[in-house]
């Protein structure tokens, strides 16, 4: 091992892309890319939204939502519907089918992070857990 690779931040960006891309994999082998799933969990936690506010939760431009979400509709994962306080807004919402595959990717997702962490017991991976949030919290904070 090279001195360079022993230095926290190499690191910490060697394991970022070693986890983006097995997180990219994953999501790919159910036929979803990162910007579909975001969609998916985040109408699973916050219910039905108006695609504006839908868009600004998965922190996407309204006009590059519609393409996921005409991908997502297609697919029978989601459905729009006319907003019930103003019909000339659409409101999106998880189908049962989306509903579904939501549950059943964060059971093949939780595996999948036991395979990445295998090399780690239960309280190393609690305590990395902890340090990764706190140095993550420390860092987004201010923006």
């Amino acid at each position: 091992m090279h001195a360079y690779e022993r230095g926290t931040g190499f690191l910490l960006a060697r394991m970022g892309s070693l986890a983006a891309r097995s997180w990219t994999a994953f999501l790919a082998a159910h036929d979803l890319t990162q910007g579909q799933y975001a969609v998916l969990v985040t109408l699973d936690e916050h219910g039905p939204q108006g695609q504006r506010r839908l868009a600004g939760l998965v922190a996407v431009d309204a006009r590059n939502l519609v393409a996921v979400l005409d991908s997502l509709a297609g697919r029978g994962l989601v459905e729009r519907r006319p907003d019930e306080a103003d019909k000339r807004r659409r409101t999106v919402a998880l189908t049962e089918q989306g509903r579904t595959l939501v549950k059943a990717i964060a059971e093949a997702a939780a595996g999948e992070q036991d395979a990445f962490l295998r090399p780690l017991d239960g309280t190393e991976r609690a305590q990395l857990n902890r340090l990764l949030r706190r140095l993550y919290e420390s860092h987004v904070e201010g923006t």
